[in-house]
């Protein structure tokens, strides 16, 4: 291969690595436009080390986040997040959700391999479905923590049936 075809192939293999660098980027910049200011006093249940996975599509499904994933519940929102270094990847997974308690539509506990997940939906403003698996350490207290959204009893597959 001579000098100049080495050259282009190097560019080949760079270009889609600068997209992908620069579509995280963009999608954590929006993320962190996004971030809710949430005062202390508000917090009804916060944990920094639970796991869980979007299921939007294969690829979130596989690259959900493991002890990285932040769970902030507070009167009116649940925040799903990671953080720092984490939380540059989270907006690229599917995994940086701010939700209004009251568009929860459906919670569902399932025993997992490992682990007893939590597969919530909600329904965002302009009316898709969003459906999260949370796996966090404290599954009472979050549980507990989501109970206080208006009309929780009254979904089907909801775990307090």
């Amino acid at each position: 291969m001579n000098l100049n075809g080495r050259v282009i192939y190097n560019w080949l293999l760079l270009i889609p690595s600068f997209l992908l660098f620069g579509y995280f980027i963009y999608k954590y910049v929006l993320s962190l436009i996004n971030r809710p200011a949430i005062e202390k006093e508000r917090i009804v249940f916060q944990e920094w080390v639970a796991s869980g996975s979007s299921m939007k599509n294969i690829l979130t499904r596989l690259g959900g986040g493991n002890n990285c994933v932040r769970l902030v519940v507070t009167d009116q929102i649940l925040w799903v997040t990671a953080w720092f270094p984490f939380s540059l990847l989270a907006p690229g997974y599917d995994m940086e959700h701010v939700i209004p308690l009251n568009q929860i539509s459906e919670i569902e506990t399932r025993e997992g391999w490992f682990s007893q997940q939590i597969i919530l939906s909600y329904v965002d403003e302009n009316g898709t479905v969003h459906r999260l698996k949370l796996i966090p350490k404290k599954r009472e207290a979050f549980l507990e923590a989501l109970k206080l959204r208006p009309g929780f009893e009254k979904y089907p597959h909801s775990p307090w049936n």
